[in-house]
């Protein structure tokens, strides 16, 4: 797994996977891993490392700060993408999260750091492109159901759409029923979670991290299968399916 800091002698490993992406039931040359790690304070640090350099051209690093609630404190992305001439092809970025406030710096193609500030509203839900996040913002947005809701999702492919995109949604994704999905010989109940307009399936397990996804693109299944998952260990072994 490649990183962007090493991990540290004071921080305690809490929980890991690996996703796996696979096209028409072949498997693609791209994957995303993640370690979460915890400090002495409490605080988390979340680490991610997408490979598709084979598949697509594309690399994401990112490191994630939580602090003892979970929420989102700081965000370091390092972007890389050879094969997309019509986008970014570097990207060095920090976005930092505090008291409905958000500050980027960013390094664009190699070119001297800008820096830019965002005005979040209350309870702005922040999307993160990557699957190791995606899981709480899923089970977030199905729980505020029809309520509105401010998401800001931070954006590495075009130039023209840093640092993110802010807007005000009604949640497209709903609960759709519980699961039993293996890995290996454990069992792990899901629970599944559909986008209203069908393009995509997520499963989820209790601690909301995505198991499985299962999405059309372009008239063919992709399918995304989470291996070597190491849950938090808090986690307790469920009855069999």
């Amino acid at each position: 797994m490649r990183y962007l800091h090493p991990v540290q002698a004071h921080e305690t490993f809490v929980a890991g996977g690996r996703y796996h992406f696979s096209k028409q039931g072949a498997p693609l040359q791209k994957s995303e891993t993640w370690t979460v790690h915890a400090r002495p304070d409490g605080e988390q640090f979340m680490r991610v490392d997408a490979d598709a350099l084979r598949e697509e051209g594309r690399s994401v690093l990112a490191e994630a700060l939580l602090d003892r609630a979970g929420a989102l404190a700081r965000l370091d992305i390092r972007y890389e993408n050879t094969k997309f001439p019509g986008g970014v092809r570097s990207l060095r970025a920090t976005y930092q999260f505090a008291a409905g406030c958000l500050q980027v710096g960013y390094e664009l193609n190699g070119s001297t750091r800008q820096y830019r500030e965002l005005e979040l509203p209350p309870d702005t839900l922040i999307d993160v492109p990557l699957l190791p996040f995606r899981g709480r913002t899923i089970a977030t947005l199905t729980a505020r159901g029809a309520a509105p809701t401010w998401l800001f999702v931070p954006t590495f492919d075009y130039a023209q759409l840093l640092p993110g995109a802010l807007q005000q949604v009604i949640s497209p994704v709903a609960a759709a029923g519980a699961d039993c999905l293996r890995l290996g010989k454990r069992a792990i109940h899901t629970r599944r979670f559909t986008y209203r307009d069908r393009a995509a399936a997520y499963w989820l397990d209790e601690h909301n991290t995505i198991i499985r996804r299962v999405n059309a693109f372009n008239q063919q299944e992709i399918v995304v299968q989470i291996s070597d998952y190491v849950a938090p260990a808090s986690h307790l072994e469920l009855l069999p399916c």
